[in-house]
């Protein structure tokens, strides 16, 4: 009996790729529309390569199973996780929190106070520099209260749990597809390198301000769905 389980949307993701017997390009056929492009519909070999292409273009998420029940046909067991599912409660179909917004600027603009910069400054994130490329050269200046020791924890944290959602993500914050794609080509199958490259985009994009950098990544978090990683980034600049 399954009466009762909590069925997380990573969960039904996995009884999909399992469980499902249809014929790929079948069901490629079925979802061309959502997918969009000839280029990415011959970049689909499997059924995990079809979520993921649909995660890609925000058609499936956390809050949008409907793809998911649509692939179900022969699977009873995905039929029966998806009417047990209920969305989490912080999806992106809520509003933001204004009060809650101006208390996390508020709280940031009291503990960062902006350093000079510095052109010997360390890579963003020194344990990963192998893997991310740093620009040859960082005109962005480090808060006093944004360490390395805290950027190094936020950025692990982050592309350690952050999973396929990073590119609505990179919406949130509002990074372009473009340049979504270019890191995609460039990591293909390296996830954890694709979230890296995404944060390091978004601290660049306000280098004459660094302390939007955290305000703006906490907000796309939970405008993505993650509060739970933004509460997280939360903890880590608060010790």
């Amino acid at each position: 009996m399954t009466a009762g389980k909590h069925w997380s949307y990573d969960i039904l993701k996995q009884i999909a790729i399992d469980g499902c017997t249809e014929d790929v390009e079948e069901l490629k056929l079925m979802f061309a529309d959502e997918i969009g492009s000839r280029r990415r519909l011959d970049c689909i070999r499997s059924i995990q390569d079809l979520i993921d292409c649909l995660e890609r273009a925000d058609e499936l998420a956390e809050d949008k199973v409907e793809p998911l029940r649509r692939m179900s046909t022969n699977m009873p067991q995905l039929i029966e996780a998806l009417n047990g599912y209920t969305p989490p409660e912080n999806s992106r179909t809520h509003p933001v929190n204004l009060y809650q917004e101006l208390r996390l600027a508020e709280e940031l603009r009291q503990q960062l106070r902006i350093g000079p910069a510095s052109q010997d400054a360390p890579p963003s994130v020194a344990a990963v520099a192998a893997a991310v490329p740093t620009p040859a050269v960082q005109n962005y200046a480090t808060p006093a209260a944004f360490t390395d020791r805290k950027r190094t924890a936020v950025f692990k944290k982050i592309s350690e749990e952050l999973g396929r959602y990073w590119r609505r993500l990179g919406r949130s914050a509002g990074i372009g597809e473009g340049h979504m794609d270019t890191i995609e080509e460039r990591y293909p199958h390296d996830l954890k390198s694709q979230i890296l490259r995404l944060l390091q985009l978004i601290e660049e994009d306000d280098c004459h301000d660094p302390k939007h950098f955290l305000v703006r990544l906490c907000r796309a978090l939970g405008d993505c769905g993650r509060n739970d990683l933004r509460k997280n980034v939360e903890q880590i600049m608060s010790h």
